[in-house]
């Protein structure tokens, strides 16, 4: 663990700002939850079926979200980013087990933040708690309804041109195998649909 670099603290302010403004004093308080970690390249930060405590800020690297089917089959449902929150949501906000398990695919530098700490940091501050609010409606209301809606009339190749246009940088950092995953397709049909837009 390491004392989180400026340039790091700086994407954090800039990503926050982009919800909602905060206060220097407000961010300065939700500066000192955060601890700085490398998590090399397969490391699990949450396990399936483990109670969450903290989220995380991606500052270089990418992490996924993964779903076991009953066959042990693994099934990505999100990707984050450098510049992205991260985390098993419904398990903080319930202290349940998480449903997935949350995974560095490639080697990543991230920001640990307790969330016990921070919630109680959002409920004292009301400009914190603006980002909070906004940060949920927009990851877990509007952007999980386009997914939703997506997945469900979209064609496996109108879904993977969505892929690349929502990370365009990403199809050359992670293995084709992660994105059918995502797509819920098998490799070889993700090589067909790359195939037939002359991408291979």
């Amino acid at each position: 663990m390491k004392v989180v670099p400026e340039a790091y603290s700086n994407q954090f302010r800039r990503t926050i700002d982009s919800y909602s403004v905060v206060t220097d004093a407000s961010f300065a308080k939700l500066l000192a939850l955060l601890r700085c970690q490398s998590v090399p390249r397969g490391n699990f930060l949450v396990q399936t079926g483990q109670t969450a405590r903290n989220f995380y800020f991606v500052c270089e690297g990418i992490l996924a979200s993964l779903l076991i089917n009953q066959q042990g089959a693994a099934h990505i449902k999100n990707f984050f980013i450098a510049g992205n929150f991260a985390g098993s949501t419904v398990s903080l906000l319930q202290a349940s087990p998480s449903a997935f398990g949350l995974q560095a695919i490639v080697e990543s530098i991230i920001l640990v933040v307790d969330y016990r700490q921070y919630k109680q940091l959002i409920c004292e501050n009301s400009d914190l708690t603006n980002f909070y609010i906004a940060y949920l409606e927009r990851n877990w209301v509007i952007n999980n309804e386009k997914r939703q809606l997506a997945f469900a009339t979209q064609t496996a190749t109108e879904r993977y041109l969505t892929f690349l246009d929502d990370y365009p940088d990403l199809e050359k950092q992670v293995l084709q195998l992660h994105i059918a995953s995502y797509l819920g397709i098998t490799p070889t049909q993700l090589s067909r649909i790359r195939k037939g837009l002359n991408l291979i």
